[in-house]
């Protein structure tokens, strides 16, 4: 409960007591014509009621105030990212101290819930270091949460992941691969050869390391004379975002090869008659949906004998191809790392740097598909 530091003062020029209370940056004034104490006590129980007004019992249980925090989640953020915290929340967070008062809450608690997720995993398969750091943070936000409505003061700093947690095993596509994806356009549908939509689109993905959510959401007008600019995604719910990250906003210059690629995009649609806003466009016109995209290519996939990959590896295969390249310019294309500047990079360039690293990426995909020109 919000607490009252003033107490109301009997005015005799204006017989009522009255009393001034503040709540955050704002002040009201309250009175009460009623004489003697009862009139004091009522003065009071109305600013207690306004003090109190939006705060959250501090009694209540972490199960109640996480179900709070998702319905927040829910108004502020994206499908994709709050479904992930409900379901930490109803495997992992509740059945472990769910009927805790939040305000009791310690480090140890929150610990626990790591070592109730590594004992009783989802699936009964053990959990990735990656899915641990995800309860990690979402057990922080919790108490993020928590603390905004002034139920605690805990600032959890030493949560561990266990020592047998699973390290994820990404992996990329070898050159085998690559000399597949980028030398045959042909899938099997029905039992029949046929042109594969996706092909330019996954060729792309692999020479730009775009996310799939990034290449649904890229349109014409983000690409100019060359350069593309990274402003928006769209999520396998369908939700048109900003990016995953702060640093998935970006620009960067196409290498020749990715300018390649563009035009035989171009040139497909045009065959079709297919007019769309949208760069790699699903067969409608519209933004492609991310489960059709990653079942088209299981389909591709298997019918060029290529390695059991998904879209997503496609962007490992460029970090994975580009290794050997200054690090901060692969960033700047590839929208990694926590400490790049998302819209200054290019303002701060010398010049022709972000020219040399398209020609370096192009290099790099010419050596690994053995082509010369």
């Amino acid at each position: 409960m919000a607490k009252r530091t003033t107490v109301a003062k009997w005015l005799p020029k204006y017989e009522r007591w009255q009393i001034k209370v503040r709540k955050d940056s704002e002040r009201k004034t309250f009175t009460c014509p009623i004489p003697g104490r009862e009139g004091q006590r009522e003065c009071h129980k109305k600013a207690d009621v306004w003090l109190d007004e939006g705060l959250i019992d501090q009694n209540i249980k972490v199960g109640t105030l996480f179900d709070r925090m998702i319905e927040e989640l829910k108004v502020n953020t994206s499908k994709t990212h709050w479904r992930n915290y409900e379901l930490f929340g109803r495997l992992y967070i509740k059945p472990c101290i769910g009927n805790k008062r939040t305000s009791e809450l310690n480090e140890q608690h929150l610990q626990n819930v790591i070592t109730y997720a590594y004992k009783h995993p989802a699936k009964k398969k053990t959990l990735s270091k990656k899915t641990f750091k995800d309860i990690i943070s979402c057990l922080k936000y919790f108490v993020k949460f928590a603390r905004k409505n002034q139920i605690t003061k805990l600032y959890p700093e030493s949560l561990s992941i266990p020592h047998g947690a699973k390290e994820t095993n990404k992996g990329t596509l070898v050159p085998a691969d690559l000399e597949k994806l980028f030398g045959c356009a042909k899938t099997i549908y029905k039992n029949k050869e046929a042109e594969e939509w996706f092909i330019h689109a996954w060729r792309f993905a692999v020479i730009t390391g775009m996310r799939p959510g990034e290449i649904s959401g890229l349109r014409n007008v983000d690409i100019k004379k060359g350069v593309c600019t990274i402003r928006q995604a769209i999520n396998f719910d369908k939700e048109t975002t900003t990016g995953k990250n702060r640093n998935a906003q970006r620009t960067f210059v196409l290498p020749a090869i990715a300018l390649d690629v563009l035009k035989d995009q171009q040139h497909m649609m045009k065959n079709v008659g297919l007019v769309s806003p949208y760069v790699f466009p699903a067969p409608t016109g519209e933004a492609f949906i991310q489960q059709t995209y990653y079942k088209r290519w299981l389909r591709y996939r298997e019918a060029n004998g290529i390695s059991k990959r998904t879209p997503y590896e496609m962007r490992h295969t460029f970090f994975s191809a580009t290794k050997a390249l200054p690090t901060e310019r692969i960033k700047a294309v590839g929208g990694h790392g926590k400490d790049f500047d998302t819209f200054g990079t290019y303002g701060h360039e010398l010049p022709g740097e972000a020219e040399e690293t398209a020609d370096m990426i192009n290099n790099v995909y010419k050596k690994l598909l053995n082509k010369d020109k």
